[in-house]
């Protein structure tokens, strides 16, 4: 498996990993100073997964926009090695943390963050918008 920094010719395969950004978005996102955008191959040169970070340059808080990987490869440690990528990304651009966030009824990311480092450090029972459950859990990587 390799992480690499990701060209326009992989933007149509992660719109397809994962559907939160069309082709022709993903393309911009090149050009934006403040965005990292990383993929990950498997041993075949295949991508199976996109990982996105935006830097807030007034605090130097990097987000994790994106971090998916294909479904047949999940539980594999690409979402691990990727998460490492993302790190390392986020100390070259200055970030001084890396931060996400999710519903605590998700899940998919909560043992991966946890277990690579991250705390939990708030939590916003406002943050999303609808009636089941709007919390969110946030979680930081100090850098």
């Amino acid at each position: 498996m390799k992480v690499r920094p990701a060209v326009a010719k992989d933007a149509q395969r992660c719109a397809e990993i994962s559907r939160i950004r069309p082709t022709k978005e993903l393309t911009r996102l090149l050009r934006q100073n403040d965005v990292t955008w990383l993929v990950i191959e498997d041993n075949s040169g295949i991508v199976v997964g996109i990982g996105i970070i935006h830097l807030w340059t007034w605090n130097k808080v990097a987000w994790v926009w994106d971090l998916t990987i294909d479904e047949p490869h999940r539980g594999k440690g690409f979402g691990r090695t990727l998460l490492k990528g993302l790190i390392q990304a986020a100390r070259r651009i200055g970030a001084r943390v890396l931060m996400d966030f999710e519903s605590p009824r998700a899940g998919s990311l909560t043992h991966l963050y946890l277990e690579s480092g991250f705390r939990v450090c708030g939590t916003n029972d406002r943050w999303f918008a609808c009636d089941k459950d709007p919390t969110a859990v946030f979680y930081g990587y100090d850098l």
